[in-house]
Order: C-alpha cells, then structure tokens, then sequence
C-alpha cells in the first residue's frame, strides 16, 4: 500500500511539472509503467512496435494510452500512433505530439497543428550523468550557464533528446548529440540544419524537458 502510493504522488507530482510549463495548447500526461500495460497498444501500435521485451512493450503501451487519452481529447478520431522505420511516433493528421518514458514513469504530450508544428519531450531521473557519458553529449556551443555540471549534463542529455523528437518531423533529420546546440541562459536550441526551438525543463521530481519550434 505504501508502495502504491508513494507511485500515486510520484505521478501526480510528475503531471503537475508537466502542466507548469506547457505551453498553450499543449495537453500534457503522465503514468506510472505497469505489468501489463502492453494490452494497451491498439492492432496498428502492436503492428509497428518489433519489440518482444516484456518492459519495454508495457513502457510504449504505458505512454500509448496516455496519448489515446490526450488524442481523444484533442477530439481526433484515430488514436493509433504507430512507430515509425527510425522508432519515430507517427500521429494521427491534424495533431502533433511526443512520449518518453523512463524505467518507472511514461509520459506523453500531444497537440493540435493549429496550435504547435511540432513538440518533443523527455523525461529523465533527476542524477548526474555518468561522467564517461558526458563527452559525447555536450558540444563546445552548448551553454550551461548557472547549472551544476553534474545534473547539468543529465538536463542537456534529455534536452538534446526532446529537441531531436521535435525537429525530425520537420526536417526529416536523423541527428546526433553533437548536431544540437543547447544554450540554457536564452531557452533556445538551434540543430545543425538551422532549425532554433524552445527548450523548456524542470528538475523535480524528474528532469523533464519540453522542445518546440521557437516562433
């Protein structure tokens, strides 16, 4: 009981991070990964999805259904979001959106295309990355500013993931951690192609970063 409802706070704690610094138009969820929650990917998901790792299918059943939810919010009438060939969500015409999870949380975000062109999010344990991993994420042109290199390297980490998951649907571009570069003092993030997005993060009581298109 105590364990359940430890999880319970973690996730309301982790959708409330979420809703502070959405922006408008942007619907926003979260739920804690459980055994079973494979059932929740509909036939085009299963389809799609070529993993037969237990975790792994319940983590994208976990934030399929928080995206069907928010899709059906959103008032969409197909709320199959299969995987694309490069493991890119693909969502239903006339919406945008993003899922991430880690080993216990999965979390989605989902918007309309009059609203947003594009979002990415990732969702992260609030520790320092792991020192030999750092070199291979950060880039000279990323900035820090008054960050901990420690728990900031781990915040440029899911950054750099949300604003990948952000730009590829606009540019089509498969990039690496040193394509993308980061600077926290002005929010922005610019990839090798040009592209400039909003980046957005909170550390507590995940790291969780939002990417959008800078308008």
């Amino acid at each position: 009981m105590h364990a359940r409802s430890d999880s319970t706070l973690l996730a309301i704690a982790v959708d409330r991070a979420l809703v502070s610094f959405a922006p408008p138009g942007l619907l926003t969820g979260c739920r804690r990964i459980e055994m079973g929650d494979e059932r929740y990917l509909v036939p085009a998901e299963r389809a799609s999805i070529a993993t037969r790792e237990h975790k792994a299918r319940a983590a994208s059943g976990a934030g399929r259904r928080i995206a069907h939810e928010l899709l059906g919010r959103l008032g969409s009438a197909d709320i199959a979001v299969s995987r694309g060939g490069l493991g890119n969500p693909i969502w239903p015409p006339g919406t945008v959106g993003s899922i991430a999870h880690d080993d216990e949380m999965a979390v989605a975000v989902a918007a309309r295309t009059d609203a947003m062109r594009s979002v990415g999010v990732d969702i992260e344990p609030a520790l320092p990355l792991p020192a030999d991993l750092r070199p291979m994420v950060a880039a000279p042109q990323d900035r820090l500013g008054d960050l901990d290199p420690g728990i900031g390297s781990r915040i440029l980490f899911a950054a750099k993931e949300a604003v990948y998951k952000a730009s590829f649907p606009l540019d089509g571009r498969v990039l690496g951690f040193e394509d993308i570069a980061v600077d926290f003092e002005s929010g922005e993030a610019v990839t090798s192609s040009g592209r400039r997005l909003t980046v957005r993060f909170t550390v507590s009581p995940r790291i969780l970063t939002l990417a959008y298109p800078a308008r």
